[in-house]
């Protein structure tokens, strides 16, 4: 996996210094406020009551409304390429564990606990202005994506059981397609928000044992998202644009 890793930063050095000959640059602060993983975690999580708690009980202060929105964080470089096209680089960071109610029965099946996963991403776009500031995008790319996760499951011994904190490794490949609008007050100054599918290519995750944990997973509970193959994200931003 090596390679890719300086495949990706390469490229992410190298393909803005290419295009160094064109006029416009945005760096942009943007979140991820919801993601779908397709593998049972929450999108948004339940308020904290009496009959609510985290079951890692790793909280992650950064996550708004008190953990109540799993969001993730971020920074993007965009440059542009020609009136109608741009290329970006972007760095996200989701970090969170999960709200379950007290009635949760752990022995259905396994379930995300806690998982702090971070995303390097390079995506060409292609852009369609509606009017001076108003504008439609769409784009593909790819992604390197790495970090850990927590399952939380019910594991049976001799008739009688224990619940048991599974950790594993992400360290995965990723092609994502991305389709949104922005919206420019100013020349200097761009609002946006996208919907970012990534649906993983190669999925390189083991456990501390060097276990693939697709195939345990698969082979043991007959679970195929575990570890999640896609996520969906809902995303907003605000970029500041610049000239050379």
């Amino acid at each position: 996996m090596n390679w890719i890793k300086i495949l990706l930063i390469t490229l992410g050095v190298y393909a803005p210094s290419v295009l160094f000959s064109q006029e416009n640059n945005r760096i942009s602060l943007q979140t991820g406020l919801f993601h779908c993983f397709f593998d049972g975690s929450a999108i948004i999580n339940s308020q904290p009551t009496n009959q609510v708690k985290r079951i890692y009980n790793h909280k992650i202060l950064s996550n708004l409304l008190n953990g109540v929105v799993n969001d993730s964080r971020g920074i993007n470089y965009q440059r542009k390429i020609n009136s109608f096209s741009n290329i970006s680089l972007e760095y996200m960071n989701y970090a969170t564990d999960y709200y379950f109610t007290e009635n949760f029965d752990w022995r259905v099946k396994p379930i995300v606990a806690w998982r702090n996963i971070k995303f390097l991403n390079m995506t060409y776009s292609r852009v369609f202005p509606l009017n001076n500031s108003i504008k439609m995008t769409y784009g593909a790319g790819i992604n390197y994506i790495w970090g850990r996760e927590v399952l939380y499951h019910y594991t049976t011994f001799f008739g009688s059981g224990e619940p048991l904190f599974y950790s594993y490794y992400r360290n995965d490949i990723g092609a994502n397609f991305r389709l949104g609008v922005e919206y420019s007050p100013k020349p200097w100054l761009t609002l946006f928000s996208n919907f970012d599918y990534i649906g993983i290519i190669y999925l390189g995750a083991k456990d501390i044992d060097g276990i693939k944990v697709g195939d345990y997973y698969h082979n043991t509970y007959n679970l195929k998202n575990i570890p999640s193959k896609s996520d969906i994200s809902w995303r907003f931003g605000v970029g500041f644009n610049f000239w050379k």
